[in-house]
């Protein structure tokens, strides 16, 4: 007779196997719990770029009449990077090697058409925000952060959400736009005749896309987050065309206006490339009388992103994540109004500087008095400095340096250069090298330029051909890649 109706044997089996699930689960939660506790502590990252920002900032001087107090207050709260640099002075290339890691003359990315997700070898590629979201961290990006806000060249798959598509300034009317009457001269280039605009609009400041993007990351701030945040927001102004609310054209009047420095004959001492890649466009701004016209709209775009700059900084204060921050503002690339050119995409200091201002909380750096930096350095730089200050793992694949060293102490010494690159399919790759005092341009063809920026920051004097500057350039052109990855894509005639 069985004393049971079920065999004891198959109910401790069938028990031992439900407990160890059980046990199996509670450990996967106490190391889920765990992990998430040290992820938790780790610092947040916002992420701030702005387009086409060149030196045109009160922190770093470009233009006496520069107003921007939002940037010139996190500038005194941060460390300020007085000569950092571009890795292309474009848009695409630019922001791809830093969202890489990964030079423009590793890639092949040197223009705006190629999308480095299109390459065999870089579809899967790791770039920064994913790199955070690998390691714990929610990734939320809106505006221009790669070339385009939305569609292809945006990356879009590589966030966890994106909270703004669109870019810039409402336009004003069709009757109201190129009241310069220029455009005409531009025909030749029609994505420059499109761009070439500025001019006041009465759209309230709440009804522009930028402004709409900075508010998108204010209200991120403002929400529960239950984990360690890396946070992109990509302002569009500068950039042209420089459509901005009339308060910021009126905190420029144009009869107050000052001209940036001019020289006539500035390209008589420079190779054939560099005279391309030159004075080009903004000659028909001078003889049309309308430069000071460009120069305040330039002014008045830089207000008004440094505006939507301070919203969300404001939001940042005011936040529970105001001492667990760790912000980065960054632009691309310089922008010239007219000292050589009228554009980007050209190998000069103009075209090359951006600001970088890098705030860690006082918590987390120690520093209470941050001093700015005058040690050139890169924005390719950026990916492995944001990981190592928040304890991320190296990435063994990326290029690059961590500036952490620099941000701890301003004054360390720093025996590294700025790799700058430019390629025009029908220029050939060309590149500069900028160490603390000198700026050197090595052109395709063998053409150079160098000069010593401390003694002449304007760049009017090409010392390449003085004999006694010889090892001075030696020295530097070590700093050039020892090859040039071929540019990815079919060549295009200009």
């Amino acid at each position: 007779m069985k004393l049971f109706p079920i065999d004891i044997a198959t109910k401790i089996n069938r028990f031992a196997a439900k407990l160890a699930i059980a046990l199996l689960f509670v450990s996967l939660l106490a190391f889920e719990q765990t992990h998430a506790a040290d992820s938790i502590d780790r610092p947040n990252v916002l992420f701030i770029a702005v387009d086409d920002l060149n030196d045109w900032v009160g922190c770093l001087g470009g233009h006496p009449q520069a107003k921007t107090p939002n940037i010139d207050k996190l500038a005194r709260q941060g460390v300020l990077f007085e000569q950092a640099y571009c890795a292309a002075p474009l848009c695409s290339p630019s922001r791809t090697a830093v969202m890489m890691g990964l030079r423009p003359s590793t890639t092949g990315i040197y223009g705006n058409l190629n999308w480095f997700r299109d390459m065999p070898q870089y579809e899967d590629w790791v770039t920064l925000p994913q790199y955070f979201r690998q390691h714990g961290y929610l990734a939320w990006g809106g505006g221009k952060l790669y070339h385009k806000a939305h569609g292809k060249f945006s990356d879009a798959d590589a966030w966890d959400h994106v909270y703004s598509t669109r870019t810039g300034a409402v336009p004003p009317p069709q009757y109201e736009r190129y009241q310069h009457g220029l455009r005409p001269k531009f025909e030749s280039n029609p994505i420059l005749a499109r761009l070439i605009d500025w001019g006041p609009t009465d759209h309230p400041i709440e009804a522009n896309p930028d402004w709409k993007t900075a508010e998108g990351a204010a209200q991120f701030l403002q929400r529960d987050h239950d984990k360690p945040f890396f946070l992109g927001c990509g302002i569009y102004l500068p950039h042209l065309p420089w459509y901005a609310p009339r308060k910021f054209f009126d905190m420029h009047p144009l009869e107050d206006i000052e001209l940036p420095p001019y020289k006539a004959n500035d390209f008589d001492d420079i190779p054939a490339i560099g005279k391309r890649m030159g004075e080009r466009h903004i000659k028909h701004i001078r003889e049309s009388g309308k430069w000071k016209e460009a120069v305040q709209g330039c002014l008045a775009a830089d207000s008004f992103a440094d505006a939507c700059v301070g919203h969300v900084l404001d939001a940042l204060r005011k936040s529970r994540y105001r001492d667990n921050t760790i912000i980065v503002l960054w632009g691309d690339h310089g922008y010239d109004v007219g000292e050589k050119k009228i554009a980007k995409s050209a190998l000069w200091e103009q075209t090359t500087r951006t600001p970088l201002i890098i705030h860690v909380p006082e918590k987390l750096s120690g520093l209470t008095r941050p001093t700015p930096c005058k040690r050139p350095v890169s924005l390719l730089d950026l990916y492995p400095t944001l990981i190592e200050l928040c304890g991320l793992p190296a990435n063994p694949m990326i290029e690059g340096r961590s500036i952490g060293p620099l941000i701890r102490n301003p004054q360390a010494e720093w025996p590294y250069s700025a790799l700058i690159t430019h390629s025009p399919h029908w220029l050939g790759i060309n590149h500069a090298i900028r160490s603390e005092r000198f700026h050197y341009i090595h052109y395709s063809d063998g053409g150079e330029e160098l000069y010593d920026v401390q003694a002449d920051p304007l760049q009017r004097k090409n010392l390449a051909n003085d004999p006694t500057h010889a090892p001075t350039k030696a020295k530097l052109k070590k700093w050039l890649p020892k090859k040039n990855a071929p540019h990815f894509g079919a060549p295009k005639k200009e």
